[in-house]
């Protein structure tokens, strides 16, 4: 009789899928949970799925229709997963236990043991990838009843926006409608190695590391959006002594040597899609042809780009230690200005931290504005609510994967044209104590020849950011379209403004192109780039080439380098876990130059077919 207690105690687990037939990583997500003890149920409209063993195939029909699918959608996979959400919230309703998403490995030999289970992706969405409800729950009587009356509505509509539009964000607002949203999991339980750090998984080099940031998790979610993003092709293995390869070992799914993949190869992929959307961002999101390669080909020309070999080679094996002769009190302002900045999120990183910092230390009064409640912040800085500003619905749009799409160029214009003033964004050093005495002034033009809108400063009400808000607006909600309200906006407005007579003040941003980030890293680069800092009034980080090439911001630069110098000026000590190495960088780096190369060699071939 006990056993069968026991038995009838027993965890239920629930997913979905549809498609092709399952990989090996989904395979992977259903043996860690199959490992806990649970029943495993997989509803899919494919009748002839094949599944592990021990999980039990079920007729989706049985939960909701394939005639709601077509109902609700206009014939793209936006509203696959609307229609996923939608299943998942009546599932849970009628059978209550656990959802858990295909992408999802269960990290632990158990189940937690709590009668509701959601987690946050970040401090402001709770992400609906991992559920638990008793069935029947009220809140997700609610969560249907709402997405019934939103999901006619969202028939027709093609948008990143429209295909969550009852997905994280909607189950946030009904939680917390309901009084359960102080009762969501944090972050580190189930989300802890966000969308952006989803590479880390086939690094090798990178195992030990993920291995220790989940060690309080109870799931890891391998965000399957961004291997999609990333091409990576599920058809093969990951790379031996991958974090990936370590859990394909735990849970026995074999593969062989000559079917793995190479993360090598995964990092030449990722560098290529680097440039090429960097060359869209620079276009403003526009398509590009092929004159303006030929004129991006002329700028690196122009700069004196080398061959790889040279000017990315490894330093040396005792690398010249940079220049320790910072003052232990930095040259003071004699006339404090008031900067301001915008961030999202619970808390700055620290190299938003060394920024922002580098104003504060030379007097300047620094302010961020942000929607966060639970911003945490140093005694240095005052933080302002930016709702004072704009509405959170008029700044940040849901993305696909989690998290948000944070229109930054139309708070900023916003910011300025009712209060006037410095803005800066948190990538931007101060290197001298003197911000520049002017009504106006914008950044110099940086390596693409246009104006970016990181530094700025004007009266309020100003004819020029007036209109700037007024194009940035004009873009509407998709954020697919943000980014032409950035340098692409602000360099045509400087140009027609100076054109009219006014002259604005500007300089360049510092001595780091975003052709050249890799030496804010180098111990080699650490003396020259400390004497070209030295002369300069600001310096720019470009967080979006760390973006991009996946630097991992919560690791210490490498030791000798400029930017440790730069943390230890200014006070900045986060208790970084590690570490990063130089090498692994500038491999990293090696793949965007081959990738430049072949453009270079033939930029129509390598660009036209593919962003025109």
């Amino acid at each position: 009789m006990q056993g069968d207690h026991s038995a009838a105690r027993r965890e239920e687990v629930r997913t979905f899928w549809t498609g092709p037939p399952l990989s090996l990583y989904e395979v992977l997500s259903l043996k860690s949970l199959l490992a806990t003890g649970a029943k495993v149920v997989l509803y899919s409209y494919e009748r002839d799925l094949t599944v592990p063993d021990g999980v039990e195939l079920r007729d989706a029909n049985e939960i909701l229709s394939e005639e709601v699918l077509r109902q609700y959608n206009a014939d793209s996979d936006k509203g696959w997963s609307r229609h996923s959400d939608l299943f998942r919230y009546i599932m849970l309703h009628r059978f209550g236990g656990w959802y858990v998403d295909l992408d999802v490995i269960c990290l632990r030999d158990h189940l937690p043991s709590a009668e509701m289970y959601v987690a946050r992706a970040d401090a402001d969405t709770i992400y609906n990838g991992i559920m638990k409800f008793p069935a029947g729950f009220p809140a997700l009587t609610d969560l249907i009843a709402q997405a019934q009356t939103i999901l006619p509505a969202a028939d027709k509509a093609l948008t990143e926006k429209a295909r969550l539009v009852i997905g994280p964000r909607l189950l946030s607002r009904v939680l917390r409608e309901h009084g359960l949203d102080d009762r969501a999991q944090p972050r580190s339980k189930a989300y802890e190695i966000p969308f952006q750090d989803a590479l880390a998984f086939f690094n090798p080099a990178q195992c030990g590391q993920i291995e220790a940031r989940l060690a309080d998790s109870d799931f890891t979610h391998l965000w399957n959006g961004a291997w999609t993003t990333l091409r990576i092709p599920k058809t093969y293995g990951p790379p031996q002594g991958s974090w990936l390869d370590m859990m394909f070992r735990r849970f026995d799914i074999r593969v062989s040597e000559h079917g793995r993949l190479s993360y090598d190869a995964l990092m030449s992929w990722v560098m290529e899609d680097c440039l090429l959307e960097e060359y869209r961002a620079q276009a403003g999101g526009g398509s590009i042809g092929k004159d303006k390669v030929a004129a991006f080909a002329a700028e690196i020309e122009r700069i004196g780009w080398q061959p790889r070999e040279r000017l990315y080679r490894p330093p040396p094996a005792k690398a010249e230690a940079a220049p320790a002769d910072a003052p232990p009190l930095l040259a003071q302002t004699s006339a404090p200005q008031t900067v301001r900045s915008f961030w999202h999120g619970a808390r700055l990183g620290p190299y938003q931290l060394l920024c922002l910092k580098s104003f504060a230390d030379r007097g300047h009064r620094v302010e961020v504005f942000s929607y966060d409640a639970n911003f945490t912040a140093p005694d240095w800085l005052t933080v302002r609510d930016a709702r004072d500003i704009l509405t959170e619905e008029e700044v940040l749009s849901p993305l696909p994967q989690g998290g948000e799409a944070i229109h930054g160029d139309l708070f900023r214009y916003a910011l300025l044209e009712r209060l006037g003033g410095w803005w800066t964004d948190p990538d931007v050093l101060l290197m001298q104590p003197e911000l520049p005495d002017a009504d106006l002034f914008v950044a110099g033009h940086d390596a693409f020849g246009q104006i970016p809108p990181a530094v700025l400063k004007c009266p309020a009400a100003y004819p020029l950011m007036k209109a700037a808000l007024t194009h940035a607006r004009a873009l509407g909600g998709d954020h697919t379209r943000w980014p032409r309200a950035g340098a692409p906006l602000w360099t045509t407005l400087a140009a027609g403004h100076e054109a009219g007579g006014l002259r604005l003040a500007s300089e360049p941003l510092g001595p780091v192109s975003w052709f050249t980030v890799p030496d804010l890293f180098d111990p080699a680069k650490a003396d020259r780039l400390s004497r070209q800092a030295a002369a300069a009034r600001f310096l720019r980080l470009q967080d979006e080439v760390w973006r991009r090439a996946g630097i991992p911001a919560w690791l210490a630069p490498p030791e000798g380098s400029f930017l440790g110098v730069l943390l230890q000026r200014h006070g900045i000590d986060t208790g970084f876990p590690a570490s990063m190495e130089f090498p692994e960088l500038n491999r990293w780096i090696r793949h965007m130059y081959r990738a430049v190369q072949a453009e270079r060699a033939d930029p129509s071939a390598a660009l036209g077919g593919r962003l025109s």
